[in-house]
């Protein structure tokens, strides 16, 4: 930018300086010209922005706005830019902006250090996930198996069918959801604002309300997927009966649900930006008690497996083989309203124990084929795969609140009650993208699950006739597609399991 000053007034009489305030100080100048905007951010000698406030020096050591003659400085004030001439300035030539630079270099520092810290914690993160993912399953060379010389293309296409109906209708109502979602979180900042409480209250009945509207647009899909189970004969249970069946479950998570609503808040109003730092332990903290204490949410009549002798005087012998020592192992009574079989472990500590159904004891299945099941679940727990999944979620619950803080940001972030059902919508469709992630995780699990039942019971042939039972039984589809194993496959296919046990066996000949 280069300026040229032509030419300047010469000193103004004390009378006139009376109808200074209704003069100009300065006769006009030639106008700038060339004027270039510099680039930002740049280093010494080079090209850079003015800085906000210019002081010009004007000759006599002082600088005086022209704007003073018009105040109560008359007596003591001759032009001071009177004597002033200016030469051609090439700034471009200069650092203009070295406070600027100063400021630069100090944000510079201060990101290299925020780059450390991410860096250090996205290796950690990795390490923890590599150390997690490790299992005692030996690298195994899976045979190909032919689903048609186990099953007739009749169980095929019936199973097949089954699984894609239940698939496109739980891709339907995670829809349906987020659709609701999105509706309430454009109209809750509104009603947030009309109700009167503060903003942790106003957030709490946001939650309700977000919570009742979610279950009821979810009713329609459950109501079909209890008409499927009926249709294929394997639920006898009454639509009322499988709707509020999960009460119990249901309204324990709306109570952790809205405690999380109430804590975020007050973490985002109290730190701000940066509460998920300290949400997520607090989350953390609080999926770990619900998994301590999920055993007795189960609503159905449980039985010592003292009940079933013969499978009770096997149980210290598999309980030494698995490595998981004593543990309690239950029978749910589940046979009156389903004929699918089922078994679990839950809790952790002293909670722990292993949950195998009624069904199983129908005489569908063979004292050795049950066996398995529960040595599966011993595997379960001598693997701790409860607090593993606890630690996997762990890692997650950090990442996913920062997503959580910074997609509400733009609309005041998770202190502001209306953003309640915004955060929920972002935590549906990441978890539904993280989908594949976590199946895959759980596939490795289990079947890390079913080697240690192989180990211990040394029984091929019986692990492989009771997974060809599942499609019978459960409807398992054994041919799943590609995109129905990432988003719903949480077990290793009915064919891969029968093809471990051919493994299993090969390699213990």
């Amino acid at each position: 930018m280069r300026s040229l000053i032509e030419r300047h007034n010469l000193p103004l009489d004390r009378p006139q300086l009376e109808r200074l305030t209704a003069e100009k100080a300065l006769c006009a100048i030639e106008e700038p010209h060339q004027l270039v905007v510099p680039t930002g951010h740049a280093g010494k000698r080079e090209p850079s922005p003015l800085p906000h406030l210019v002081v010009v020096d004007l000759r006599y050591r002082r600088a005086e706005a022209t704007l003073e003659l018009c105040l109560h400085r008359q007596q003591v004030l001759p032009l001071p830019l009177e004597g002033m001439v200016l030469g051609e300035i090439e700034l471009e030539r200069q650092d203009a902006d070295v406070s600027g630079g100063h400021t630069r270099t100090i944000v510079t520092a201060r990101s290299w250090v925020w780059i450390g810290v991410g860096a250090l914690a996205a290796a950690s993160w990795i390490l923890a996930a590599v150390l997690l993912l490790q299992t005692s399953v030996p690298d195994l060379s899976l045979p190909s198996i032919d689903p048609t010389d186990y099953w007739s293309q009749h169980e095929l296409d019936r199973a097949e069918t089954f699984g894609l109906f239940l698939s496109v209708l739980y891709l339907l109502g995670t829809l349906a959801v987020v659709v609701a979602l999105f509706v309430m979180a454009v109209w809750a900042p509104g009603f947030a604002r009309n109700t009167g409480l503060g903003p942790v209250g106003a957030g709490i009945i946001v939650g309700m309300i977000t919570l009742v509207v979610v279950w009821a647009v979810d009713v329609p899909f459950r109501l079909t997927e209890q008409w499927w189970y009926r249709r294929y004969d394997i639920s006898d249970e009454s639509y009322l009966a499988w709707l509020f069946s999960p009460w119990p479950e249901l309204a324990s998570a709306a109570v952790l649900g809205l405690f999380l609503i109430a804590v975020t808040m007050a973490l985002a109003r109290w730190i701000g930006r940066f509460w998920w730092v300290a949400g997520a332990p607090v989350f953390i903290a609080l999926a770990s008690f619900f998994a301590f204490v999920y055993p007795f949410l189960d609503p159905a009549e449980q039985r010592p497996i003292s009940s079933a002798p013969q499978l009770a005087a096997r149980l210290p012998a598999i309980e030494e083989r698995t490595g998981a020592g004593p543990t309690e192992v239950r029978i749910a009574h589940v046979s009156d309203s389903t004929s699918l079989v089922n078994g679990y472990t839950a809790g952790f500590g002293p909670t722990e124990r292993v949950v195998i159904w009624d069904t199983f004891l129908d005489g569908r299945f063979t004292d050795d084929q049950v066996t398995v099941v529960i040595a599966h679940e011993l595997g379960h727990v001598a693997s701790s795969h409860i607090l593993k999944g606890l630690a996997w979620y762990a890692l997650f619950a950090f990442p996913l609140a920062l997503a959580v803080a910074e997609l509400t940001r733009r609309r005041g972030g998770m202190g502001e009650p209306g953003n309640v059902p915004l955060a929920a919508l972002i935590l549906v469709i990441l978890s539904f993208g993280l989908a594949p992630i976590d199946n895959a995780i759980t596939r490795r699990y289990e079947a890390e699950a079913d080697w240690i039942s192989l180990q211990a019971t040394r029984d091929p042939d019986s692990a492989e006739q009771l997974f060809v039972e599942f499609v019978g039984t459960d409807l398992e589809d054994p041919t799943e597609s590609w995109w129905e194993k990432q988003l719903f496959g949480s077990h290793p296919s009915v064919a891969e399991r029968i093809a471990m046990t051919q493994a299993w066996e090969a390699r213990d000949r």
